[in-house]
């Protein structure tokens, strides 16, 4: 991987971030906000509230495995923590309640524990596609821009994210990845899609205005996407160019 790259995007990342004006007026409907208030609350805790960290048993054989792989990591996870800091704000904006741990969350942690950094590191990746399509629900139906603008900057940081990760897995699979891992990253994609779906979350996206099929549409197209540019992505190609710069925005 081009981690000096990488790490030059992190950094670079942290420039220009314009901060939501959370002391603008709030005006959605209580049922809206009630539902927000819910959902905001639990992402707060998942997206870098928790251990924002890799927890899994092997976990120090992926931040060895380049030089320089260590503090990559720690970028990433250091955006991770951004993320949170803006729900933070997100979510005493709408009243909410701060969640500190849940059931699904010890779940979560447990699986990536046992089953190693190879499998952590991929659920990770769907989650942040998935995410990906939370927020720009979120972002289309809430009517507040002040969490609109939230969720822009979290949308710019996850692009990055499925950018790293594809540029990973095409230097460990220069042949391609194989019919049964593209099978089972689909899978594992919806069946995430379908606990958020779900859950508090799905709830507050349907409160919303998002619809079924818009949601699980958007999450489908998302894995396909990523499936498409991890098959173009060679190792001859990468050896001969840096890593372009990431948009610094994502249109609607």
């Amino acid at each position: 991987m081009k981690t000096a790259n990488w790490i030059a995007h992190f950094e670079r990342n942290k420039k220009n971030r314009p901060q939501p004006d959370w002391d603008a007026p709030f005006r959605v409907p209580e049922g809206k906000r009630a539902h927000l208030a819910r959902s905001l609350a639990e992402y707060q805790l998942g997206d870098g509230g928790g251990e924002c960290r890799l927890v899994a048993r092997d976990a120090a054989v992926f931040r060895g495995s380049e030089r320089d792989m260590d503090r990559l990591v720690d970028l990433w996870f250091e955006e991770e923590r951004e993320h949170s800091r803006l729900l933070s704000h997100a979510v005493r904006r709408v009243g909410g309640k701060f969640v500190t741990d849940t059931p699904a969350m010890r779940l979560f942690y447990a699986c990536r524990r046992a089953l190693g950094v190879q499998f952590e590191l991929l659920v990770l990746l769907i989650v942040e596609i998935v995410s990906t399509t939370y927020y720009r629900c979120i972002r289309r139906h809430v009517g507040d821009e002040p969490i609109a603008a939230m969720c822009r900057l979290i949308i710019r940081d996850e692009v990055g994210h499925v950018a790293f990760h594809q540029n990973r897995l095409a230097e460990a699979h220069p042949e391609g990845v194989g019919a049964l891992w593209r099978l089972c990253f689909l899978v594992l994609g919806l069946v995430c899609a379908g606990f958020l779906w779900v859950g508090k979350n799905g709830a507050c996206l349907r409160a919303l205005g998002t619809t079924r099929t818009e949601f699980f549409q958007s999450v489908a197209a998302g894995l396909r996407r990523f499936l498409r540019a991890l098959a173009r992505e060679s190792v001859p190609a990468r050896c001969l160019q840096p890593v372009r710069s990431l948009p610094t925005h994502v249109l609607p």
